[in-house]
C-alpha cells in the first residue's frame, strides 16, 4: 500500500468512527430494554450520518461520477457535511470533472473547520468567519508532498482538480480552484 492510500484509510477510518459508535451504542442499548423511540431515532440519525457521509465520500474520493446536476450535488454535499451549515451557491451542473471536485473541496474545508459555515461557489468553497489551513496540507496546495492523514486527501484533491483541468489553492477565505 503506498503511504497517500495509506494516510486516506487512516483519514476515513477515523471519519467514519463516530457515527459507526452512535450506531453500535444505540444497538447495544437496545439488547437492555424494550424497542424505545428515543433509541430507534439515534439508530437512524447514525445510520442516516454514516450513509450520507460514505456517499460523500465516494463521490470525493471514488471513481465514480465525473458530473452531477448542481441540486443533487448540493443535497448529496450538505447530508455527507452534517452538522455544518453549507449556503449552496453553486448553480447549474457540475460537468467535466467538476462533480468529486466540489465534493472533495467541500468536505476537506468543512472537516479542518469544524463548526464553521461554508458557502459552495462556482469559484470554490469559502468560510465566511476565516479559514484554517494545517501547515502540511497547505504545503499540498504549494506544491509538496502528502505528509499525514488530511495533507492525503487534499493530494487526492489536487488530482482530481488537475483531471478537471483545474488548479486549487487555499487562503484564509477557503479553497478555490481555477
Amino acid at each position: 500500500m503506498s503511504e497517500l492510500s495509506h494516510w486516506v484509510v487512516r483519514w476515513l477510518c477515523h471519519d467514519l468512527a463516530t457515527p459507526i459508535a452512535s450506531v453500535m451504542t444505540a444497538s447495544e442499548l437496545l439488547d437492555d430494554v424494550k424497542p424505545d423511540a428515543e433509541i430507534n431515532e439515534l439508530v437512524m440519525s447514525g445510520a442516516q450520518r454514516l450513509t450520507g457521509r460514505l456517499r460523500l465520500v465516494r463521490l470525493a474520493l471514488g471513481a465514480g461520477e465525473t458530473a452531477m446536476a448542481g441540486a443533487p450535488l448540493g443535497k448529496l454535499v450538505m447530508a455527507g457535511l452534517d452538522g455544518t451549515s453549507v449556503d449552496w451557491q453553486f448553480s447549474g451542473d457540475a460537468i467535466d470533472g467538476m462533480a468529486p471536485l466540489v465534493a472533495g473541496c467541500a468536505m476537506l474545508v468543512a472537516d479542518l473547520n469544524r463548526m464553521r459555515a461554508l458557502v459552495v461557489t462556482h469559484d470554490g468553497v469559502e468560510v465566511p468567519q476565516g479559514c484554517n489551513w494545517p501547515d502540511s496540507v497547505a504545503a499540498v496546495f504549494a506544491g509538496s508532498p502528502a505528509s499525514d492523514n488530511r495533507s492525503a486527501v487534499a493530494a487526492m484533491l489536487v488530482a482530481t482538480a488537475a483531471r478537471a483541468e483545474k488548479t486549487l489553492s487555499c487562503d484564509d477565505k477557503g479553497l478555490r480552484w481555477s
